[in-house]
């Protein structure tokens, strides 16, 4: 069982996130293109929500373009994405990038879809205070954002092809996600509970903790390039971390000698005093992982790689919910585990909906992510609650 855990989170290195669900009941809405029939009873999304949705995928995709080209700590706002995207060579855009958006987004809807039925099966509606708060946070974005405009608020919406009665349906998606998280995931009532032994297991058998001393071996000459040291300055590197190597494999690995040699020779002074902690999908180049997790607890290594000379020393793991998780700012890897042991059984859960699912193809064929508007001016208030 652990295992399969273990090989789950390893292929769940992207999570779906779920806004919610919704069904396509309100007026003026085009023909279906998705539906879902599940114990005789079927559900559509109309072109109208697939548009929007795809809208939706495209802005986000076209931030993160954005801020992979911003600079560091830096992150771009949604309104200053077009003249960050117009910075881009002509030959960055293809027809696979738009193809991806559309995949998406069309994933994206098959999961709403597979909630519908869920929720249908297990009798989970929205309580009139949900509804309450769905009609709140529309009348909140006419006066804060549109001063009570419905005109300008109606062309808006117009724009990505649905109206306020649509708008609402796609409203009521975070609502009813949180139904479905509340059935499975309630620490009281909830049909599954994630055991802290679990979490500790998976955090044993794929992080580890190192900390570092880093002698460099290239130098930076511009534009992210790195010209290596000439060769006699390069033997002499070589020979100090060969010298400090040795040092500590005469000490039994001390720790205390270790950390006094990190202060006075690392040319990496990023690290904490208590190291970092990572997985092997961390992104640090692959001949240090693979030497890391070849390691002991308490073991000691010198590896040569790109830009430099690292000597590595393995410590003991601290407990998971005491350490950030450097790919998730604000996480413990405690708290991140726990959301990908959710995604994980949130997939299990709707497996048998998703095989229902049907796109209609003839209908979504003509709705392209090349062509659909993006979201950037409205950003703001789409995240108002």
């Amino acid at each position: 069982m652990r295992k399969n855990i273990i090989a789950a989170v390893v292929l769940f290195a992207v999570i779906f996130s779920f806004a919610g669900v919704l069904t396509s009941c309100s007026p003026n809405q085009g023909p279906p293109a998705m539906s879902i029939e599940f114990n005789g009873r079927t559900t559509s999304f109309s072109t109208n929500i697939y548009g929007y949705f795809l809208s939706y995928s495209k802005t986000r995709d076209l931030i993160g373009i954005a801020n992979m080209f911003a600079p560091p700590g830096n992150e771009v706002q949604a309104q200053q994405v077009p003249q960050f995207l117009a910075m881009l060579p002509p030959d960055f855009w293809s027809n696979e990038l738009y193809e991806t958006i559309e995949a998406q987004a069309q994933s994206f809807m098959a999961q709403m879809l597979a909630i519908v039925a869920f929720c249908r099966e297990h009798n989970l509606t929205l309580s009139s205070e949900r509804l309450n708060a769905i009609d709140e946070y529309i009348n909140l974005i006419r006066t804060e954002v549109f001063g009570r405009n419905r005109a300008q608020f109606d062309a808006t919406l117009a724009r990505f092809g649905i109206n306020e009665g649509i708008f609402r349906e796609i409203r009521r998606i975070e609502h009813m996600t949180g139904l479905v998280s509340n059935f499975l995931f309630d620490p009281v009532n909830g049909k599954h509970s994630i055991d802290y032994e679990d979490i500790w297991f998976v955090y044993e058998n794929t992080f580890a903790r190192f900390n570092h001393i880093l002698l460099t071996t290239s130098v930076p000459i511009g534009d992210g390039e790195f010209e290596e040291l000439p060769s006699d300055e390069l033997a002499e590197v070589r020979e100090l971390a060969q010298d400090l190597y040795n040092r500590i494999s005469a000490s039994g690995n001390d720790a205390e000698l270790f950390a006094e040699l990190i202060q006075n020779y690392s040319d990496d002074i990023s690290f904490p005093p208590e190291g970092v902690t990572i997985s092997e999908q961390s992104g640090l180049q692959a001949i240090l992982t693979d030497t890391l997790f070849d390691m002991e607890i308490g073991d000691v290594r010198i590896v040569e790689a790109d830009w430099g000379i690292h000597i590595m020393k393995r410590y003991e793991l601290l407990p998971p919910d005491q350490v950030p998780d450097i790919s998730s700012p604000g996480n413990t890897i405690a708290n991140t585990l726990t959301t990908t042991f959710r995604a994980i059984i949130l997939n299990q859960e709707l497996a048998p909906f998703l095989e229902n699912v049907t796109i209609h193809e003839e209908e979504v064929r003509n709705i392209r992510a090349r062509t659909s508007d993006t979201m950037f001016d409205i950003w703001g208030w789409l995240s108002i609650r």
